[in-house]
């Protein structure tokens, strides 16, 4: 990738444009609500892309990044109700009754609330990040449009219902749905290549998902009893269910499993997307090379594998009410 700074891979009268159109919305003239958050934010790849949207006029992305910014958005909006649910801040009574249970048992652990509190604020501000940047969402998502149980039914009772009672496996599960962020962000920066600013922003997405995974790895690791399975560095070891260092899976323990090896193995619709567990990359077996101090557990851990986007549409469909492709 071209290390340049980014302003410079910018045509200059473009720059100046941007420029002139900050400067007019700073005097007070419209912006959307989009532009403005962008602005706020602060961040100079987020504020340039919406500035360029909007300077340029509305629908000029090019289809095959808006397509992965869509998607995009989609997801953070599902993380980002998740943790509501949790907190009990959801528009939906139903979601914040249902998440009650482990909410209280949240409580009790020192830190916990509040650690959940930031990675929900830091969604939110993704869902603002990808709405100025240019995102829609297509598919008319709500609070009421997920069953965080994983039964795609307004009256939950899916395999991961456990989630709203049992603290560690809440944990688990929202482990496997940062560390399917990190990957889902990984596998699309390749279509964002032809918009500097566009692919920075998802970028940032990007390591900051990554940090709320080992964020909850610290989490488990520090819980009473956690077992020896459970990661403290924040890394990812092998694949399937086995990365997760999940344990007591409950009575649907036959499809949570299932579930986290869709998210940690090659993926159930692709033949490209590597398991977790590779440990090849640019045609070398990392865990062989002399002198490196490299093993399997190191090779595994040393890499975020990319999942394509019908890997994450096989992994997220059963928490989304309405169909989503």
């Amino acid at each position: 990738m071209n290390n340049q700074p980014i302003l410079d891979t910018i045509d200059p009268e473009l720059v100046q444009r941007y420029a002139t159109r900050k400067e007019e919305i700073e005097n007070g003239s419209w912006a959307s609500p989009g532009i403005i958050a962008a602005l706020a934010i602060g961040s100079v790849p987020i504020a340039l892309a919406a500035l360029a949207k909007d300077a340029q006029g509305q629908g000029t992305l090019p289809t095959a990044i808006k397509n992965v910014l869509d998607f995009a958005l989609a997801l953070e909006i599902f993380e980002n109700e998740f943790y509501k649910a949790v907190l009990g801040t959801s528009a939906s009574a139903a979601q914040n009754a249902a998440f009650a249970p482990v909410r209280a048992l949240a409580a009790a652990v020192p830190g916990a609330v509040n650690t959940i509190q930031q990675i929900q604020k830091h969604e939110a501000a993704h869902v603002a990040t990808l709405l100025a940047t240019g995102a829609t969402n297509v598919f008319g998502l709500t609070e009421a449009s997920f069953d965080f149980t994983g039964n795609r039914s307004a009256a939950g009772g899916g395999p991961f219902a456990k989630a709203t009672t049992d603290l560690p496996f809440l944990l688990e599960v929202a482990q496997g749905a940062e560390d399917t962020g990190v990957r889902a962000y990984k596998g699309q920066a390749g279509n964002l290549m032809s918009s500097s600013a566009v692919l920075e922003a998802a970028l940032r997405i990007h390591s900051v998902e990554a940090r709320h995974a080992s964020r909850i790895r610290r989490m488990r690791r520090a819980a009473a009893g956690a077992g020896a399975t459970v990661r403290y560095s924040g890394t990812v070891r092998g694949g399937d269910a086995a990365a997760a260092g999940a344990t007591d899976l409950g009575a649907n323990a036959a499809a949570v499993t299932a579930a986290f090896n869709r998210i940690y193995g090659a993926g159930a619709n692709s033949t490209t997307a590597p398991s977790e567990s590779n440990v090849t990359h640019a045609g070398v077996n990392v865990s062989t090379l002399s002198g490196a101090n490299f093993g399997v557990d190191a090779a595994t851990e040393a890499f975020d594998e990319p999942l394509d986007r019908a890997d994450v549409v096989a992994i997220v469909q059963p928490f989304f009410i309405p169909t989503i492709s």
